[in-house]
């Protein structure tokens, strides 16, 4: 029958107490730098998403103008609307300035778009400029 004997001189294998809590202590501070990136990357992805939803709106918002103006047959005129639109399950604020040229024929078109947030306006979230022509 064999038993285990300590014999002085004889190094036991394993880790110190000591060396399990600085490995313990380096595993905690990289999980927690993990875990903070991780939280960054998911607030800049939702900040993309929104980014990207407001410019649809923007885009759509300028197409659907110049498919009013040119079924129309009417020119355009400068003015300045506030619309409440509805895209990606979110609601959107627009607002449509548009203002004559230097050139008669062309009008320059900025729509702005706002995060409806509770009811409130934030943003904006993006700025489209565009031009509409005489046809």
């Amino acid at each position: 029958m064999t038993t285990a004997m300590h014999h002085p001189g004889r190094r036991v294998a394993g880790f110190t107490l000591l060396e399990l809590l600085i490995a313990l202590a380096i595993l905690a501070i990289v999980s927690i730098a993990v875990f903070n990136q991780g939280g960054d990357t998911a607030r800049q992805l939702g900040g993309l998403e929104q980014k990207t939803l407001a410019r649809w709106v923007a885009e759509n918002e300028l197409a659907k103008l110049r498919l009013e103006h040119r079924l129309a047959g009417e020119p355009l005129r400068s003015r300045s609307k506030r619309d409440q639109v509805s895209h990606g399950d979110r609601y959107w604020q627009v607002v449509e300035e548009i203002q004559t040229t230097d050139h008669p024929w062309m009008h320059r078109v900025e729509i702005s778009v706002y995060a409806l947030v509770d009811g409130r306006e934030a943003g904006p979230v993006d700025t489209l400029v565009g031009f509409v022509g005489r046809y």
